[in-house]
């Protein structure tokens, strides 16, 4: 298997670049905060959303000159989470890794920068667009577990202003409305303060990123998700395509908690 290991007196990382160069394993004082691999490609790890985020309504994609279809196997009828959770990525050493797209977005390549100092991980996520004339964006996917080591269940500190409006089957409308309570499965815009969980008894996390957009999945009994995103789900076709979209920059903080 292909595993870059990292470390620090307080993290042990662990990127596995064979399975779409995700974090495969992350450990704070000795608990595990990743969801392990369970063999369902988009449930385990905390992997790279590239060279789009979040759902594509139909696949239908649009681009410069025309609209493509994109694969929908993964979550039919969309498509889902671009392709380099599926690739294998490229050893380049010390925390570094990149991989090559091909088909639709042939001549363009991805590259990730992962650092680990003290009680944080610095994550960097770039597009290479190349030769590639689509648009692009990014995000990272996060799975957590609600429970570790038989503590109390976590909690989330997540507040925003806004949320993106949302049909029947997940597809935003475009349309902004104010966020709600929860529980979520939902993307939202203009955050208040930076995302913290915290697991009673073992240990705080906060997420920070100057990303605009943030995904919040707090549905499954077992599992939940903190994802930041420079640009929202099919934000091509609902016009949010703004900005910086090839470059992604996310912090996370660990603290022991009482």
């Amino acid at each position: 298997m292909l595993i870059q290991k990292l470390s620090s007196t307080e993290l042990q990382v662990e990127i596995d670049l064979e399975h779409g160069g995700r974090f495969s394993s992350i450990k704070f004082q000795g608990h595990e905060f990743v969801i392990p691999n369970n063999q369902r490609v988009l449930h385990w790890g905390w992997y790279p959303m590239v060279p789009w985020a979040g759902r594509i309504n139909k696949g239908e994609y649009l681009g410069h000159n025309s609209e493509i279809k994109l694969p929908t196997d993964l979550m039919p009828p969309h498509a889902i989470h671009g392709f380099g959770h599926s690739q294998v990525w490229q050893d380049d050493g010390a925390g570094r890794s990149s991989c090559r797209f091909a088909n639709y977005f042939d001549g363009a390549s991805a590259t990730q920068d992962i650092r680990v100092v003290d009680n944080q991980i610095f994550y960097n996520l770039q597009y290479i667009p190349g030769t590639c004339e689509l648009p692009a964006w990014l995000g990272l996917h996060t799975w957590f577990p609600w429970f570790i080591d038989g503590k109390p269940k976590a909690t989330i500190s997540f507040e925003a202003d806004y949320m993106l409006e949302q049909s029947s089957d997940g597809i935003p409308t475009g349309n902004l409305i104010p966020a709600s309570d929860g529980p979520w499965d939902d993307t939202f815009v203009d955050l208040v303060h930076a995302p913290k969980i915290i697991w009673p008894g073992v240990a705080s996390l906060e997420i920070s990123s100057p990303a605009s957009w943030w995904t919040c999945y707090t549905k499954d009994p077992s599992t939940f998700c903190v994802e930041p995103l420079n640009a929202p789900p099919d934000a091509v076709r609902i016009n949010r395509l703004v900005g910086n979209t090839h470059n992604l920059d996310v912090i996370f903080t660990f603290n022991q908690e009482s």
